[in-house]
């Protein structure tokens, strides 16, 4: 009984330290006003939207903000020949709520990954009491080196394609045709190109990795140790 229990809380951690690496990575571009400005200048946004760079600042920090449940409305004012216009219309709006109910999620999960890993790790260390660590490691590389991989076959995936995997992501996660944007008329595809997303895909995923990669090669190590201590004293 105490040994499957282990296993399970086990499983547990090596399931849910590449999720909760994956939602730390995302939300460490998502919300880094250094990310957004640095993509305004990397894709010449000034020269194709007409926006400065404070005005940029601006709506990105709305943007993050309404994540953050800090407003109401990712909604911004901007000054117009025919005074104060909004900058999203009403299906862009209906979209960036979609975008927020997937943020929220993501901290949700976020939330109950960490206290699961915390809750098994408690039960590992509770019931293995000496002997602990050997199956904390072992979860710890899996968990790692599984995420790793997953991580990889992502990057061949935007490698590849990176139009259809984009494509494919929105199809799964909505369930409507909101993100379907015109470059021409629509303020929210020509602030947050498509280029937009692949630069803070690769982004999330090159810290994700090196994140899993530090946590492998602890739990490989500490392995090696261990056993190598173990040997010695044999």
């Amino acid at each position: 009984m105490k040994k499957t229990a282990v296993c399970w809380a086990a499983l547990v951690v090596a399931i849910l330290i590449p999720v909760l690496v994956t939602l730390l990575a995302t939300e460490s571009v998502a919300f880094s006003e250094r990310f957004y400005l640095q993509q305004y200048e990397i894709l010449g946004l000034k020269e194709s939207t007409g926006f400065s760079a404070s005005e940029y600042r601006q709506f990105g920090q709305a943007l993050q903000d309404y994540y953050r449940n800090r407003r109401v409305s990712p909604q911004v004012f901007i000054a117009t020949d025919q005074g104060p216009q909004p900058l999203y219309q009403d299906h862009e709006l209906a979209h960036l709520a979609d975008v927020y109910h997937l943020f929220r999620l993501g901290v949700t999960l976020r939330n109950i990954a960490a206290t699961l890993i915390a809750a098994s790790i408690g039960l590992i260390i509770l019931l293995e009491k000496k002997h602990w660590h050997r199956s904390l490691l072992i979860a710890l590389t899996v968990g790692s080196i599984g995420g790793i991989v997953l991580f990889l076959l992502l990057l061949l995936a935007v490698r590849i394609n990176f139009n259809q995997a984009f494509t494919y992501f929105h199809l799964l996660s909505f369930n409507n045709i909101l993100w379907q944007l015109d470059p021409a008329k629509d303020n929210l595809i020509r602030l947050f190109p498509e280029q937009f997303f692949l630069n803070a895909t690769l982004i999330i995923a090159g810290r994700a990795l090196i994140m899993l990669t530090i946590l492998a090669a602890i739990g490989i190590l500490r392995h090696f140790l261990s056993s190598k201590t173990l040997s010695l004293l044999q």
